[in-house]
């Protein structure tokens, strides 16, 4: 059966991994879940960034329409 998890090794500085450990045991999580938590959300932001980034440029240059009616209509 194949693996669902790879294994991937990181380098922090002793004071941040002091800081991960404890967190981690007041969190009642591992290093780990604690290190993939802090991973997702920070993807998850770096996807609304982008995702802001090209509303901004869309305005600019004037290619967002205004959408009238309601979200319910829109969905017929």
């Amino acid at each position: 059966m194949a693996r669902k998890t790879e294994v991937v090794t990181v380098s922090l500085p002793p004071k941040m991994v002091t800081w991960t450990n404890t967190l981690a045991k007041e969190k009642h999580m591992t290093r780990s879940e604690l290190l993939r938590a802090a991973l997702r959300q920070y993807l998850e932001w770096q996807d609304t960034a982008k995702a802001i980034d090209v509303y901004k440029k869309e305005k600019k240059e004037g290619r967002l329409k205004e959408l009238k009616g309601s979200l319910a209509d829109l969905m017929v």
